[in-house]
């Protein structure tokens, strides 16, 4: 079987191929070894989306990459000075980027019903739930999680 070199035209090649071909795994091989160790290892599928989506370019995907997609950047209550900043950098910034960003101030209510009607805590302009809600439900998750947090804890130190 012949052997996929790296560069575009590889990874094109790469993201062609279906999940359990063995040419991708040298590039999986690769991702992994550069990784911390983890107490949980992330799957083969959720790294492999990871590499597709960056034309398998491995050394890319560890430098200039985040498996996270920023679809926003919501600022409330943000200081004057950070609207004349943000126009000095906005200049430097692609329009996709400078549409994700919203200064919503301090009369932020309305605008960030706009964005986030379902989600938004009573205390926000929501309908649903409080904030006391929110946060007994986040510590419950946290205190469900203790054994793996503890095990990250040890794995960093």
């Amino acid at each position: 079987m012949a052997e996929v070199r790296p560069g575009p035209a590889a990874g094109l090649q790469l993201s062609a191929l279906p999940d359990h071909s063995p040419l991708l795994q040298p590039s999986l091989a690769e991702l992994r070894r550069r990784a911390p160790p983890s107490p949980r290892p992330l799957p083969d599928a959720f790294l492999l989306r990871f590499l597709r989506a960056r034309d398998f370019d491995v050394d890319l995907a560890w430098r200039d990459s985040f498996p996270l997609k920023v679809r926003g950047i919501h600022l409330i209550n943000e200081p004057v000075i950070f609207h004349a900043v943000f126009s000095m950098i906005k200049p430097f910034l692609t329009e996709k980027i400078k549409e994700r960003v919203h200064m919503h101030g301090n009369n932020y209510k309305q605008t960030l019903l706009q964005h986030f009607p379902d989600i938004l805590p009573v205390e926000y302009g929501g309908e649903e739930f409080s904030m006391e809600d929110i946060c007994q439900e986040w510590t419950n998750f946290i205190l469900k999680s203790e054994d793996y947090l503890s095990s990250i804890s040890e794995t960093i130190q």
